[in-house]
C-alpha cells in the first residue's frame, strides 16, 4: 500500500487563508472548489492531528459537519489503518459508515467488510466480514463471520464464524471474544484440537493474562480423555534491560498409571551494568518421556529441558570470580547421536556448587601467565531398581592450576613454543575400588554399567587424597613450504590452488600418580589434567603436519582455504592411563582432522584416531550440502571411544530436508542407527504440504525405549502425527496413534 507521500507529491497541506479558517483540518490536493455552504477536494487529503484521510473526491459540508468521501479512500488514525469505496461521516463526533471496507488490524490480519457502522473510529459494528491474515488474493485459510463488534480499546465480539481452509470448513464458532487492542490484551486463545490413540481425544484452552507493561502469564490446560487433564503455566518477565526470565512448568496424574508425572523450567538472566552477571537454567521432571508423551509437535522432541545449571560472577580488567551449580541427568534424548536406550535413566552428575577465581593471561617478558582456583562438591545419583534406594556418592574437590605459556624463539623460519603448567587437586573420596587397572582388561566392556550392574564406576566411597601435577610441553615447527598450482579444474572447481605445509615435533612431559586408578571420572580435571589434555604420566612425542590447500578462482583475487588437513601421531614413553580407563604404551594413535569446504554449498569434515595397538579407532565423518532453494543433506557417521559414562557408541546419523513443486512440498527426514544394537535408536520423517498461511504435515516418530529397572530391556513406541496448522492460530488440529 503506498504511503501519502507517494500518492500526493502534490502541494502542501493549507497552512492558514480563508477556508482554514472555517475547516477543521488542513488540506491540500489537485483542485478545490468552494461555495457558501459546501467545500470539495478532488485527488488530495485532510488531516488533523490524529487523522488523515486521502481520497478521490472529498466533500465537507461545515454547516453541519458532513463528511462525504468516494474513490481510493484511505484513512488512517492511532492504531488504525483501512481502506474502503465509499465513506460518509460526521467529521466532528467521528460517526458514521463505510462500504467495501479493508481493515488492517495488528499484527498481520486484513479485515474485508460489505458494510461497517461505527460511532467513533475506535467502535466499529460490521456486517459480513471476512477475516484472514494472509496477504494473498486467495488467502490459504479465512474466517467467514455474520456479524462483528470490534471495540479498539478492548475486545471483538464475533457471532457464527466459519474457519475454511481453502474451500472446505474446519472449524464452527457460534460466538467467540476476544482482546482487540494493538497492545497485549488479556483472553482466550485459539483452542488446541486433536486425537490420540494412547491419549484419546485432546482439548485444549489456553488463557494469556496480562499483569503489568513488563510480565504475563499463559495458563493452558489440556484435557485428555483417557489419562486426565494436563496441567500448564507459563509466565514471562522482562522488569528491565538488564533482567529478564520465564517459568514453564505441566503436572499431571495420569489415570491409567495412576502416578503424577510432571516438568518445569525457570530461566532467570541478570546482566548488570557493573559487570555481575546472574543466570539459572533450573529445569526437572518426574521421567524422560513427559515431552515425548505430552510434546506439541517436533519442536518438543529434541529439546534438553532436563539439565541444570546456575552461574553468578564478575569479571575484572586481570581476573573473574565466579559460583556455579549443575545438574545433569544422563538419559540421552532421542535425537542424540549418542543415544543408548540400554543405558540407566536414573544417573544424575551434579555440581553442588563450585567456586572458581581465573586469572587472565599477565604479560611476563615473553610469556604469558594464567591459572585459576576452584573448590566444590561433586556428586553421583543413582538407583539400580525399582525398590531400592537412591544411591548418593559425594565427594568434595579443589583444584589450583598455574600455567605459563609463549615463544621461546624463531630462527628464521624455525619457531619454537612452551608450555609449562603446576596443578594440585585434592580429593574429598575417592573410587571404592581401583576400577581403572590395566589387570582388569583393555576392552572396556565389563566397566559397561548396562552390563555391569554394580556400578562401580560411580561408588565414589574410598579415602581422600592429594595429587600434585607438573607438566610440560615443548613444540617445534618447521617453515611452511608450499607451491602454486595454476589452473586447476576439479570436481566442479576452477581456478589457482596453493598447498602450504608446516611440519611440527611436540615433546609431553607428566607426572605420574599411584593412586590414578582409583580417581573418580568427572570432569576433563580427573582424566586430562595435563597441558593440552594431556594424561596422568603421559610421556610422548607427537610428530604432525599442518597443510593448507588454497583456492583463489582468478589472478589477483585473495587465496581461501579449501581444505585444511592436520595429520599427527605420538609415541607414548611409559603406559599411559586414558580417560576411559584403558592403558597405552608406545605408538599409540593417529590423529587426523580434514575439513573440505570448496564453496557454501558443500563442506565434509573427517577426524580419525586410530588405535595402532589394538585396531581400535575413535572416528567419525559429518557432510553437508545445501543447495540455494534451502534443501540440504547431513550426514555423520562415528564409532567412538568409551565415554566419561563408560558407554561406547557406533551409530550413522542423517538427515536432511528436500523443497519440491516451489517448495510448496517439503519432505523432513532425521535418522540415528546403533550398530550395536543393530537398529533405529530414533528416526523421524515427515512430508509437510504447505500453501500460503496453511501446513498439513504428516510426520512418523520411531524411538527406542529404556524399560527402568529390567537390566537394559527395552521397547520402542513407533507414532504417526497429522497436524494442521494456520497461520495466526497455530496447530489447530493434531492426530496421533
Amino acid at each position: 500500500m503506498p504511503d501519502a507521500i507517494e500518492l500526493l507529491p502534490l502541494l502542501p497541506f493549507d497552512p492558514g487563508g480563508e477556508s482554514s479558517r472555517r475547516l477543521p483540518f488542513h488540506w491540500r490536493g489537485q483542485k478545490v472548489v468552494e461555495s457558501d455552504d459546501a467545500w470539495s477536494l478532488e485527488g488530495g487529503a485532510v488531516e488533523t492531528d490524529e487523522v488523515l484521510l486521502l481520497a478521490d473526491r472529498i466533500r465537507y459540508q461545515p454547516s453541519t459537519g458532513q463528511l462525504e468521501a468516494e474513490g481510493h479512500i484511505r484513512l488512517e488514525a492511532p492504531d488504525l489503518r483501512l481502506r474502503c469505496d465509499r465513506l460518509s461521516m460526521d467529521w466532528k463526533r467521528q460517526v458514521g459508515e463505510a462500504r467495501a471496507l479493508v481493515l488492517e488490524l495488528p499484527p498481520d490480519w486484513v479485515l474485508r467488510s460489505d458494510r461497517v457502522s461505527f460511532t467513533t473510529l475506535k467502535h466499529w459494528d460490521f456486517n459480513r466480514v471476512e477475516l484472514s491474515p494472509c496477504p494473498q488474493e486467495e488467502p490459504g485459510w479465512r474466517a467467514q463471520l455474520s456479524e462483528l463488534k470490534l471495540d479498539l480499546d478492548g475486545f471483538a465480539t464475533l457471532h457464527n464464524a466459519r474457519v475454511l481452509v481453502g474451500k472446505v470448513p474446519v472449524l464452527y464458532v457460534p460466538w467467540a471474544i476476544y482482546p482487540a487492542k494493538a497492545q497485549r490484551s488479556s483472553g482466550l486463545l485459539p483452542p488446541l484440537l486433536g486425537f490420540s490413540g494412547r491419549l484419546g481425544a485432546t482439548l485444549g484452552l489456553n488463557y494469556f493474562q496480562v499483569i503489568n507493561e513488563s510480565s504475563d502469564a499463559t495458563f493452558s490446560p489440556e484435557y485428555f480423555s483417557k489419562q486426565g487433564v494436563l496441567w500448564g503455566l507459563e509466565s514471562r518477565w522482562n522488569p528491565e534491560p538488564t533482567h529478564q526470565g520465564s517459568f514453564q512448568g505441566q503436572v499431571i496424574h495420569e489415570r491409567s498409571s495412576g502416578e503424577k508425572r510432571y516438568r518445569y523450567g525457570l530461566k532467570e538472566v541478570w546482566q548488570r551494568e557493573d559487570g555481575w552477571q546472574l543466570t539459572a537454567d533450573i529445569n526437572q521432571a518426574s521421567d524422560s518421556l513427559i515431552d515425548a508423551d505430552y510434546g506439541r509437535g517436533p519442536g518438543q522432541l529434541g529439546t534438553r529441558p532436563f539439565d541444570s545449571a546456575f552461574y553468578l560472577g564478575k569479571s575484572f580488567q586481570r581476573a573473574s570470580f565466579s559460583l556455579s551449580a549443575q545438574e545433569q541427568r544422563s538419559f540421552f534424548l532421542q535425537d542424540d547421536p549418542f543415544f543408548r536406550p540400554d543405558f540407566p535413566s536414573s544417573l544424575k552428575r551434579q555440581v553442588l556448587p563450585q567456586v572458581e577465581a581465573r586469572l587472565f593471561p599477565v604479560p611476563f617478558g615473553d610469556f604469558y601467565l594464567d591459572g585459576s582456583w576452584r573448590t566444590g562438591r561433586l556428586s553421583y545419583k543413582i538407583q539400580t531398581g525399582e525398590n531400592e534406594p537412591e544411591g548418593r556418592y559425594t565427594w568434595g574437590r579443589d583444584d589450583a592450576v598455574l600455567r605459563a605459556h609463549g615463544r621461546l624463539g624463531q630462527w628464521g623460519p624455525f619457531r619454537a613454543d612452551a608450555q609449562i603448567l603446576g596443578r594440585y587437586t585434592r580429593y574429598g573420596a575417592t573410587l571404592k575400588d581401583a576400577i581403572f587397572d590395566p589387570r582388569g582388561g583393555t576392552s572396556g566392556t565389563e566397566l559397561d554399567p548396562a552390563i555391569n550392574p554394580a556400578f562401580d564406576p560411580f561408588r565414589v566411597e574410598g579415602a581422600s587424597t592429594k595429587r600434585f601435577l607438573s607438566s610440560l610441553k615443548l613444540q617445534f615447527s618447521g617453515p611452511q613450504v608450499g607451491r602454486t598450482y595454476e589452473k586447476v579444474s576439479l570436481w566442479g572447481y576452477t581456478g589457482d590452488v596453493r598447498h602450504v605445509m608446516e611440519p611440527f615435533v611436540a615433546f609431553i612431559q607428566n607426572s605420574n600418580f599411584g593412586l590414578a586408578g582409583r580417581l573418580p571420572r568427572f570432569d576433563e580435571v580427573d582424566a586430562q589434567p595435563g597441558v593440552d589434555g594431556s594424561a596422568m604420566g603421559e610421556q610422548s612425542v607427537e610428530l604432525g603436519m599442518k597443510q593448507h590447500f588454497m583456492g583463489r578462482p582468478a589472478v589477483g583475487q585473495p587465496f581461501a582455504d579449501l581444505i585444511r588437513w592436520r595429520i599427527g601421531t605420538k609415541y607414548h614413553f611409559h603406559p599411559l592411563l586414558l580417560g576411559d580407563g584403558r592403558f597405552k604404551k608406545g605408538l599409540g594413535s593417529v590423529d587426523s582432522n580434514i575439513d573440505l569446504e570448496p564453496s557454501e554449498t558443500f563442506r565434509l569434515s573427517f577426524k580419525r584416531s586410530a588405535d595402532l595397538v589394538d585396531g581400535g579407532a575413535d572416528n567419525s565423518l559429518t557432510a553437508e550440502f545445501k543447495r540455494e532453494d534451502g534443501s540440504r543433506l547431513n550426514l555423520a557417521i562415528f564409532s567412538t571411544g568409551i565415554n566419561r559414562f563408560l558407554v561406547r557408541q557406533e551409530g550413522l546419523q542423517i538427515g536432511g530436508l528436500q523443497r519440491i513443486l516451489d517448495d510448496r512440498l517439503r519432505l523432513e527426514f532425521s535418522a540415528n542407527y546403533d550398530i550395536k544394537s543393530h537398529g533405529f535408536a530414533y528416526s523421524q520423517v515427515a512430508l509437510a504440504y504447505v500453501t500460503p498461511c496453511v501446513a498439513t504435515t504428516l510426520r512418523f516418530s520411531h524411538v527406542a525405549l529404556a524399560v527402568p529397572f529390567k537390566g537394559g530391556a527395552t521397547g520402542k513406541e513407533d507414532r504417526v502425527d497429522l497436524v494442521l496448522t494456520l497461520r495466526g492460530l497455530g496447530d489447530l488440529f493434531t492426530l496421533r496413534q
